[in-house]
């Protein structure tokens, strides 16, 4: 594993240093540092290792650039395989700690990151939900013992191609959908074709808030080739099908893909946008979560990082992120 996150962090730092050499960074985008943002006696040395959710990923470089007082700026990577658009540290301004943060700030995934947590291959991780009941009963078997605090609010969105008619579905379209009681996109207000329901892999972010606040032990549809194996590959999907009908977390479409040929939908009436999801009107408002194992030292670097997160400053610095603050 160890080695395969290594690997993937060269090719990304490797990448990232040919993207710098053809183009500029958006100075426009430049924020001014949180001064009260800090931890006493950080290097780069004991930085911590934070792993998490693909969708968490910008806020955690964001973390670290503020930390080391940083500036950043979005990039736009065309051909990433994962997501085109990244926050990255500063070009041309403290090159040593730039190519740290670039280097070593990597998430692998929900689900892998709740195993790096649990295995003690992390100190910290960043996620788009809660751990699983098959991530629990691991940790229960090694007797570990998970802490977890909210930090920011984001939500779990359906998506359709840009050129559907269809803008909204209520929640139980959508479950007779992915249970095969619907299938045809005129029985919702949509032209006279088949349903293509994307799904996600078992385990992913996305599944498993599928699963936990729409299905809610409803059986989906067994169909693997409707199965996309990352976030990225079900956007594609949509992007390209005229039928298709996927899911993902906010922050996901609207920072890191920033796609032309998708768009959101609205549930049960309501269209996540910031309002309705800081008022938690949105049906499907969810929370990103700090995560730690229960015996971390309370001394560490890692757990100063972790209760800095629901503080004054770090809500300041989730809301520089795009993300929804908590508190």
């Amino acid at each position: 594993m160890k080695t395969l996150l290594y690997f993937n962090s060269m090719v990304y730092l490797i990448v990232f240093l040919a993207v710098l050499s053809l183009t500029g960074c958006d100075d426009s985008l430049d924020k001014n540092n949180s001064l009260d943002f800090c931890i006493d006696n950080l290097t780069m040395d004991n930085y911590p290792d934070v792993d998490g959710s693909t969708s968490t990923e910008p806020l955690q470089v964001l973390i670290a650039c503020k930390l080391f007082d940083v500036e950043y700026s979005w990039i736009y990577l065309p051909f990433w395989y994962n997501y085109p658009y990244h926050l990255m540290p500063a070009c041309d301004i403290k090159p040593e700690i730039g190519r740290f943060i670039t280097e070593n700030i990597h998430h692998s995934g929900t689900h892998t990151s709740f195993l790096n947590l649990i295995y003690k291959d992390v100190d910290l991780i960043i996620t788009a939900r809660i751990a699983s009941d098959e991530e629990i009963y691991l940790a229960d078997s090694l007797d570990i013992e998970l802490t977890e605090i909210p930090i920011a609010l984001d939500a779990f969105v359906f998506l359709v191609n840009i050129n559907n008619p269809v803008n909204s579905l209520t929640t139980k379209e959508i479950q007779d959908i992915y249970t095969g009681n619907i299938t045809l996109w005129n029985e919702v207000g949509g032209a006279n074709t088949k349903i293509n329901p994307y799904q996600r892999n078992p385990n992913s972010g996305s599944q498993e808030l599928m699963e936990s606040l729409v299905m809610k032990g409803l059986k989906m549809l067994d169909l693997p080739d409707m199965i996309a194996y990352g976030m990225i590959g079900l956007i594609n999907m949509i992007e390209y099908d005229k039928q298709g009908l996927g899911y993902s977390v906010n922050y996901y479409t609207q920072y890191m893909v920033r796609s032309d040929s998708i768009k959101l939908i609205a549930i049960d009436g309501v269209y996540p946008d910031y309002n309705t999801l800081k008022n938690k009107e949105y049906g499907y408002t969810t929370n990103v979560y700090a995560i730690i194992r229960e015996d971390l030292d309370k001394s560490s670097i890692a757990y100063k990082l972790y209760e800095l997160l629901s503080t004054a400053s770090g809500q300041n610095v989730i809301n520089e992120s795009g993300y929804i603050p908590y508190y």
